[in-house]
């Protein structure tokens, strides 16, 4: 049976297309169609297809659908509207505010929250009503562990849906909120220098050593100003350059770098500068990791100062 309708859609679109319940029930029992939920189906071949930030968005446009107008995305369901990475964020439930007075829900599919929204912290993005960048940021500062907060408001600032100075402004607004001092620590720690969730989880590492805070992000020139790279993590006063090397978005398996890559590699070390590098599956080892940083400031300082030169901005 041809279902030729969008990604989702209700029983009721189906019922005005031409189809009937047994069409409906038929699709379903012979695997064409998903259910997302009561009434509300997708081609099974296209949530086949969908990643899993795409399948909770599915999930919340139903919900949606069904609650009253006044029903805002928040929280982990406007961070996947904005595009947000989704490292470690939780992606079963679909979440939304309300600014009513009457407590707050949790059911098996959806969390409904309660807090006041000023139209300043409200905007639409593909048609839907969705708490701002900003506002996500710090709702999920509130309610998230430290970590994934962070990963979270460093993709915001990367990709410039907010600002340092708009999430200092969210924070002073909801001074009184729960778990608005674990926000605070989260903004304090919020970078736009990591490219990616691997980044923000190395820089949080490595602010908890006894060491001095690396520069994020900087490109790294030859004395005759031709530009090696970029160096994830940089430490000038020791000679020593920290490099996460990423395998897939999240992924725990490391991956082969690059003929770039070595060519990078190498030509830093030529430059005298230590490198050391990591991936996902040495952030699930910090004392060990530590230990490697440790060995590289060791050998580092048996070595003498790097030639060339570094900037944050790509020349």
């Amino acid at each position: 049976m041809d279902f030729e309708l969008p990604s989702m859609f209700s029983r009721s679109e189906a019922l005005a297309s031409g189809f009937t319940d047994d069409d409906l029930r038929r699709a379903r029992a012979d695997g064409e169609l998903y259910t997302v939920r009561r009434g509300y189906f997708v081609r099974t071949e296209v949530y086949r297809t969908l990643d899993s930030g795409a399948r909770h968005l599915v999930l919340a446009r139903a919900i949606h659908a069904e609650s009253s107008r006044s029903v805002v995305f928040s929280h982990v369901s406007a961070a996947v509207l904005h595009g947000m990475q989704l490292w470690e964020l939780p992606l079963d439930k679909a979440t939304f505010t309300v600014a009513r007075t009457y407590a707050g829900k949790r059911g098996r599919q959806r969390i409904l929250r309660v807090a006041p929204i000023p139209p300043t912290e409200l905007m639409e993005v593909a048609g839907l009503p969705v708490t701002t960048p900003a506002r996500t940021v710090v709702d999920l500062a509130r309610s998230l562990p430290m970590v994934p907060a962070v990963c979270l408001g460093d993709c915001a600032l990367r990709l410039g849906l907010t600002h340092r100075d708009e999430l200092g402004e969210l924070l002073s607004g909801a001074r009184t909120r729960t778990g608005i001092a674990k926000a605070r620590r989260a903004v304090g720690l919020m970078s736009d220098g990591s490219d990616s969730a691997g980044e923000s989880r190395s820089r949080l590492h490595l602010h908890a050593l006894p060491l001095p805070p690396p520069l994020v992000g900087q490109w790294v020139y030859d004395d005759d100003g031709v530009l090696i790279g970029r160096a994830s993590f940089l430490y000038p006063d020791h000679g020593v350059i920290g490099e996460f090397e990423g395998g897939g978005e999240f992924g725990a398996e490391p991956v082969l770098p690059s003929l770039d890559d070595r060519r990078r590699h190498n030509r830093m070390q030529e430059l005298d500068w230590t490198v050391v590098r990591w991936n996902w599956r040495d952030l699930s080892s910090p004392r060990a990791l530590t230990d490697r940083i440790a060995r590289a400031f060791l050998l580092a300082s048996a070595k003498r100062a790097p030639a060339g030169t570094f900037s944050a901005a790509r020349g």
